[in-house]
């Protein structure tokens, strides 16, 4: 039942495209963003409050909401997208990106102060003091029921007739650009067992976890700050290469943490591991936005709903087929539960070390992605088409669906594991897809965890 939860959750990550088309080619009233804004909000609210007045839902009924909730909240943040971007053809050349880099600084930070709150209120198990979960619920449905909804009347509608747009012409200006982040996404391997080395092999509390991810988040949130400050013009390839080259450096030093050698230094493993999470979150931060940024040059007028869904879509695929192959690849050394409490780590350094090594290896392809804002303006003065980059963009895109589906579908009905490992592994893919709305997955966010 878990299991099922956690897929149906992931489910509505796939309608991005459709919400897209729809705002684009079907407005409601005249308006292309507002009612589809305001109703993934609405759906969000009725779900959480349906959540929060029930005593005791059923399975069923959870799952139900769940979907619904999750669906909701997809529909307006691809309005959310949608809007960004045709807010940004009125910037400068020079400015392009500044509006959608406040955007993620003030969503990060958001999302830094839900988890710090979300820790707090809900730590049952180690405090005396927690709100039940159905209050939790009336607060998801709350915050946006009297802080955001009422103000979406006042929200300005940009008019855009939507044109019929030449989709070769489209994959030929993606095809390269999109292959690199493809590869890079689905190369940035994570050690799908560090959790369960936390938890089982150096006794992590719940607490401890949290507390490791709301630095992480701060230090995220600083990240973009850091890039909209400092490097807001920097050349895109410089600053792919060295974060990623530092990231990759960062996971590999987790065979500290597994060695011990920091408790021989005198460094506690709580203090290391939020050290090193702050590090990898700060570091990947910064090379966020340059994609983001790309992906705004890459969406025609009268359709940027569908060619921005459509980007996150390609990145977000390629970001769970990495989830897949980390999967995969503990199946090459030991890391079971059982295992790694016995004291065991040496698969888990292994794949730490693996991970660290592949993440760099997409970097011999970045001479595919533009170096900065000019350049992609160049790429964009060729009006030239390509059938077989629209054939094999659409192929590589319904080829990973298949694959990450049938994923699920073998975690849902065919997996009989059911020991903590499994079900944290589970819901760290989803919550990394629930709180980043195809953010990090975006553009290769994907933290060497």
């Amino acid at each position: 039942e878990v299991n099922v939860l956690f897929t149906v959750m992931a489910v509505p990550w796939c309608f991005k495209m459709i919400y897209g088309f729809l705002s684009d080619c079907v407005p409601i009233s005249g308006l292309r963003r507002k009612p589809y804004f305001m109703s993934g909000w609405v759906i969000y609210v009725i779900s959480n409050l349906l959540l929060a007045v029930t005593p005791m839902p059923s399975i069923p009924m959870c799952i139900l909401l769940v979907f619904t909730q999750t669906a909701g909240y997809m529909l307006a943040d691809v309005m959310t997208d949608a809007l960004i971007v045709e807010r940004s053809r009125y910037e400068s050349e020079a400015e392009r990106g500044t509006m959608q880099s406040k955007g993620y600084i003030l969503r990060f930070f958001g999302s830094t102060i839900g988890a710090a709150i979300g820790a707090v209120v809900y730590n049952k198990n180690v405090w005396d003091w927690y709100l039940p979960i159905n209050v939790v619920f009336f607060i998801n449905a709350a915050i946006p029921m009297f802080f955001l909804v009422p103000i979406v009347p006042f929200m300005m509608e940009i008019e855009t007739d939507c044109e019929a747009q030449n989709f070769f012409e489209q994959c030929r200006l993606l095809f390269l650009p999109m292959t690199f982040v493809y590869i890079y996404n689905a190369l940035q391997l994570t050690n799908a067992a560090w959790m369960n080395f936390l938890v089982e092999g150096i006794n992590f509390s719940a607490w401890e976890i949290g507390l490791v991810s709301v630095c992480g988040s701060v230090m995220a949130w600083v990240g973009i700050i850091t890039y909209k400050r400092f490097f807001f013009a920097s050349n895109w390839r410089v600053v792919y290469f060295w974060c990623t080259t530092l990231a990759s450096a960062i996971a590999i030093g987790q065979l500290i943490l597994v060695f011990g050698v920091n408790r021989k230094l005198g460094i506690s493993d709580i203090f290391f591991s939020a050290g090193d999470d702050i590090l990898v979150e700060f570091v990947i931060a910064v090379q966020f936005l340059p994609m983001c940024i790309m992906y705004l040059g890459l969406c025609p007028e009268g359709s940027e709903g569908t060619t921005y869904a459509m980007l996150t879509t390609w990145s977000n695929l390629a970001g769970s087929l990495a989830f897949d192959i980390s999967t995969a690849l503990t199946e090459i050394w030991d890391v079971s539960s059982e295992t790694i409490k016995s004291g065991d780590f040496s698969g888990v350094w292994k794949l730490s070390l693996l991970c660290g090594v592949i993440g760099p290896i997409p970097l011999i392809f970045l001479f595919l992605i533009p170096k900065s804002k000019e350049d992609q303006r160049k790429l964009q003065e060729d009006k030239s088409t390509s059938v077989i980059a629209g054939i094999i963009f659409i192929a590589v895109m319904i080829f990973t669906y298949i694959i990450t589906f049938a994923e699920s579908v073998y975690e849902v009905y065919y997996n009989d594991e059911s020991d903590n490992y499994e079900n944290q592994r589970k819901l760290l893919k989803v919550a990394g897809q629930w709180f980043t709305n195809g953010s990090r997955v975006l553009s290769g966010w994907n933290s060497p965890r």
